[in-house]
């Protein structure tokens, strides 16, 4: 289980889950990207159709009523779905559900301080539970 800490600015946080999508994705891997609103998941489905020219993610918006066989679903809360084994997190999910998955992505806010101490908080207790957070520092987009 791999838990990786991305620090990024509020401002490039979804363009850089979609790169983390789509590394993903390429890697073969199914992914969970979990949201905390419908406008929300509306934005990040409309990013993974346009962010980049050279490659396409295979996505959708998760409903339970309508099964998806897409490699990328966008979920709107701490529901596991069988076969999934990476999370990215637009919003805030427990330290429990990211170590359901092989690998889970949290993305921690420089310019928010107080999202920032959330972040501090959350690597803290998954150190605690002995999973070796995996810190990627912020790298200014080109």
């Amino acid at each position: 289980m791999s838990i990786y800490f991305v620090e990024t600015n509020v401002a490039e946080q979804r363009a850089l889950l979609c790169s983390w999508a789509e590394r993903l994705f390429v890697e073969g891997r199914k992914v969970q990207i979990v949201v905390g609103s419908t406008p929300a998941a509306h934005y990040i489905d409309e990013m993974l159709w346009a962010f980049s020219q050279s490659s396409f993610v295979p996505h959708a918006i998760f409903s339970p009523e309508v099964p998806r066989v897409e490699p990328v679903l966008i979920v709107f809360d701490e529901r596991r779905i069988e076969g999934f084994d990476a999370l990215l997190c637009d919003s805030p999910v427990s330290l429990d559900f990211m170590v359901l998955f092989e690998t889970a992505v949290h993305f921690v806010l420089r310019d928010d301080d107080e999202k920032r101490r959330e972040s501090r908080l959350l690597w803290q207790k998954a150190r605690d539970m002995g999973l070796n957070p995996i810190h990627v520092p912020y790298v200014r987009p080109v």
